[in-house]
Parts: C-alpha cells; sequence; structure tokens
C-alpha cells in the first residue's frame, strides 16, 4: 500500500465482524461446557440423598442443555464465516476445523462424564 493509498474499510469491518463471531462461539463454547460439566456436579450434591433415576435425569438436563448451547451456536457461527468467506477474501479459521475442535473437546467431556456416572453407579450399590 502506497502513502496516498486508504486502507479498505469494509476489509476492516467484516474482519471485527469475524472476531466478534468467534468471541462470541468461544464464550458460549465455554459456558456450554461448564453448564454440561455442571451435570457431574449434580450428582455430588445430590448424592445419595436422592433417588438414582432423579439424580442422573437432572444431571441429563444440565447436560442436554450445554450440548445444545455449543451446536446451536457452533452452527451459527458456521453460517457467519461462510458469508464472510463469500463476501470477502478473509482468511479466517475453518468453521471445519472449528466443528473438529469442538467435537474433541465434547468427546472428552463425554468421556469422563462417563467416568464418573460409572463411578457414581458402583457407589450407590456399595
Amino acid at each position: 500500500m502506497t502513502t496516498n493509498e486508504q486502507p479498505d474499510s469494509n476489509l476492516y469491518a467484516l474482519e471485527r465482524t469475524h472476531m466478534a463471531a468467534e468471541r462470541t462461539y468461544f464464550s458460549v463454547l465455554r459456558t456450554g461446557l461448564a453448564i454440561a460439566a455442571a451435570g457431574t456436579v449434580v450428582v455430588a450434591i445430590l448424592g445419595e440423598r436422592w433417588p438414582e433415576w432423579l439424580i442422573l435425569v437432572m444431571a441429563g438436563v444440565f447436560i442436554a442443555v450445554g450440548y445444545t448451547m455449543i451446536i446451536v451456536t457452533l452452527n451459527n457461527y458456521q453460517k457467519i464465516v461462510n458469508r464472510l468467506q463469500i463476501e470477502s477474501n478473509l482468511n479466517v479459521m475453518s468453521p471445519r476445523l472449528m466443528i473438529f475442535l469442538t467435537a474433541i473437546l465434547q468427546l472428552g467431556l463425554v468421556i469422563v462424564l462417563i467416568l464418573f456416572f460409572l463411578g457414581f453407579g458402583s457407589h450407590a450399590a456399595s
């Protein structure tokens, strides 16, 4: 760019829009994972004082809400990034990579939850 050329303000606006969408996605991802993980806290808090089916239902609600938040927000993020890539030549992180990374996070959380619930069932039986 020469000294006489002005930066393209539309490009900067698109970049800011993408960064805002990415920040929002990561914020909701963090919140969704925390809500899903709160399902294990429900199990730990209610412990042996309540029927196991009630505890698992309540924990399942937390997990379902957390994952629903993540999936809906990922879908919205993907739409925004696809639209930005069509309208401009922004070089942004691929939505497919975001889906892959999010899936790895979710798989890790699912494994932890399964191990936790298996351990919870064995403690309740003894």
